[in-house]
């Protein structure tokens, strides 16, 4: 009878271990989903906002117009760069 007995819970165990792994996985499943919708799409994009303290350069004012890729790693920069900020890319200051 103790055989019987260790061959219905051996069942038990393996039943139990596989509706927790299908439990996990679905919970996993739900919580990517909220994420998802308490993240927008639009911030992942990798475009820095701008904010209304920033402001384009005048170039009516003789200024030079602004870089549209670094010049140290070639990448191509916002449209909202300015002469004397730094690279988003790789940090270098971006001197005109």
């Amino acid at each position: 009878m103790n055989d019987n007995e260790k061959k219905s819970s051996d069942w038990k165990i393996i039943i139990g271990g596989i509706l927790l792994i299908i439990v996990l996985f679905i919970g996993v499943k739900l919580v990517f989903r909220f994420l998802e919708e308490a993240i927008p799409q639009s911030h992942l994009t990798g475009t820095p906002a701008v904010s209304a303290s920033q402001s384009a350069p005048d170039t009516s004012q003789g200024e030079a117009e602004a870089p549209s890729f670094c010049v140290h790693c070639g990448k191509g920069l916002p449209e909202s760069f300015q002469w004397g900020q730094f690279c988003p890319y790789c940090g270098e200051k971006i001197e005109q």
